[in-house]
């Protein structure tokens, strides 16, 4: 065997490993569908369920602000919807499966553990550093206490799936890519641009309407800070992780797990 032969490298293609192919595959439209279908489903029919028997139906803002771009089909209406999120759905894999997306069933147990730890580092990290910030300390607790605690949970679904799909997807999305447009040559600076002006804008919004929270501003730098992170999520890693990180975050607000890694 000759020297040549004894050390030419391998013409073998590696095969990435699993979280190579999982990092590229779970950012994409095809996993943000897939991922935000179990909180769909959860959502409205916990919806249905807590608003049974009640006069004023109960709702995530963001969900109401969406529903109220499609006209109304009557009492029809959400299952008219929902054929209509999963014709979209279908159309989105279709269309990336030139992309050659990866599908593991592993995937769907990753893109939840992700998140969570996203939803701890920014309980931790970002509550602290707002406190620090705006000295003396402040509360951050965000959930209403006068619903009951399963009004709560529903709700807190509905908020990763709503609010990330009107502020990240719709709002930060579409503004670096509208910015992408406009200054070519400039693409990091955009999509860092896209990300604080939708962080102000995700803050400032909670404070208006006849359900806004009162003006404070301890109140509203912590939920800018939150807002910027959870837009360099959605760029980075894409809507299902950063759906289920938000839905996560508020299930340990409303039960309390918020307030215990923080030590209050």
């Amino acid at each position: 065997m000759t020297m040549t032969e004894e050390y030419s490298p391998s013409t073998e293609t590696p095969v990435p490993g699993i979280f190579d192919s999982y990092f590229r595959a779970t950012r994409t439209a095809t996993w943000g569908f897939l991922m935000a279908l179990p909180l769909l489903l959860l959502y409205e029919a916990g919806i249905v369920w807590v608003n049974h028997g009640t006069v004023g139906e109960i709702r995530i803002t963001a969900d109401i602000w969406l529903k109220d771009l499609i006209p109304s089909f009557g009492q029809a209406h959400e299952l008219i919807l929902l054929g209509v999120v999963m014709v979209v759905g279908v159309l989105i894999v279709a269309i990336e499966r030139k992309k050659k997306v990866a599908f593991h069933s592993k995937y769907p147990g990753f893109i939840i553990l992700e998140s969570a730890f996203y939803a701890i580092l920014l309980a931790v990290i970002v509550s602290g550093f707002t406190q620090w910030l705006m000295s003396p300390m402040m509360s951050v607790q965000e959930a209403g206490h006068e619903s009951d605690l399963v009004m709560q949970l529903v709700l807190s679904l509905g908020a990763g799936l709503y609010e990330e799909l009107f502020f990240r997807v719709i709002l930060v999305g579409g503004l670096a890519f509208l910015l992408r447009l406009a200054f070519p040559k400039a693409k990091v600076l955009m999509y860092i641009l896209a990300a604080v002006i939708g962080a102000i804008t995700f803050s400032a919004i909670h404070h208006f309407g006849n359900m806004g929270d009162p003006w404070e501003l301890s109140v509203f730098v912590y939920r800018a800070i939150f807002g910027l992170v959870f837009n360099v999520v959605f760029l980075v890693r894409g809507f299902a992780v950063v759906a289920w990180a938000h839905a996560i975050y508020d299930v340990m607000v409303v039960t309390g797990f918020l307030s215990m890694l923080q030590g209050t």
